[in-house]
């Protein structure tokens, strides 16, 4: 009987909840002139030139990402594609210490800097 209570309320909630969505209509279509007034530019919008697709989103191929395909092209065998994914990953992880003690970083901004430098 304590557990009929609380889903019941929790039961209106989520119907009250989907009522009121249901209810409000479409988004109003944004006019071709208060678009070119407003001019608002989002900070993730990524500038088309025209030379790509627009439907194709960027990529950011990471470090780890790049090793792995390039020890996938290889065709290596089980255990030395072990290695050499080990291997480039470390080379990879060395780079990016060495661009930190370039910029002169300590402790935990030296650490943070180097787990995200060798992610991306």
């Amino acid at each position: 009987m304590r557990f009929i209570t609380p889903v019941i309320y929790a039961a209106l909630f989520a119907t009250a909840i989907y009522a009121a969505i249901a209810q409000t209509g479409p988004l109003p279509a944004v006019s071709e002139t208060t678009a070119s007034i407003n001019q608002t530019k989002l900070a993730y919008a990524v500038p088309t030139d025209g030379t790509r697709a627009a439907s194709k989103p960027a990529t950011r191929v990471g470090k780890r990402e790049a090793c792995r395909q390039l020890v996938a092209s290889k065709h290596l065998k089980h255990r030395d594609a072990r290695d050499q994914m080990q291997l480039c990953v470390a080379q990879a992880r060395v780079d990016c210490l060495k661009q930190a003690i370039d910029q002169k970083m300590r402790g935990a901004q030296r650490r943070v800097y180097v787990k995200a430098c060798s992610a991306t």
